[in-house]
């Protein structure tokens, strides 16, 4: 069951980093071409931004019981993006980039530009065999729950060793 929610959350994901990255990308650029540092309101934006990604980008790689596929499915996700856009540029065009919401209009998609330049240089690319490398561990697909002669001790029943001196006693 981790493995379904794992998989929906990863897919979620995905475009959630993919535009949370776009959206820092021109901005820690033009930061970068300043002589400001993070000083400012606008740049403390953008460094709580880029820490708050690199917070979540560890927190999906780091932990051993959390199922490989939240972190893989978000790296095929952003890995299949690049591809697609290094082999058919022009799709990256017929993406619109403003989304119609009853209320509001037409509200342009936050860090939408910033996509594009790191799916055009191929940035996404590292970020995306990071977030698969997990995929290729198998003790993040093995299950924490005991089994076996310890999974009776954590079920309250008599434990193994209980049972093997009552039939020594006999």
């Amino acid at each position: 069951m981790r493995h379904f929610f794992g998989f929906v959350f990863g897919l979620l994901l995905g475009p959630a980093l993919l535009l949370a990255s776009g959206w820092v990308a021109p901005r820690a650029a033009a930061l970068s071409e300043s002589s400001r540092g993070f000083l400012g309101a606008g740049e403390l934006l953008t460094l709580a931004v880029l820490a708050a990604l690199a917070l979540l980008v560890a927190l999906i790689l780091v932990p051993p019981k959390l199922t490989p596929l939240i972190p893989g499915m978000a790296g095929l996700l952003l890995a299949g993006l690049t591809v697609v856009h290094l082999l058919r540029p022009a799709w990256a065009d017929r993406v619109p980039d403003t989304v119609g919401l009853p209320v509001l209009g037409s509200v342009r998609i936050p860090g939408w530009e910033g996509t594009l330049v790191l799916m055009e240089t191929g940035l996404l690319l590292p970020l995306a065999l990071a977030l698969l490398v997990p995929l290729f561990f198998p003790s993040r697909w093995r299950s924490y729950r005991p089994r076996g002669a310890h999974a009776l001790d954590s079920e309250g029943e008599s434990s193994f060793s209980e049972l093997m001196e009552e039939d020594e006693e006999d």
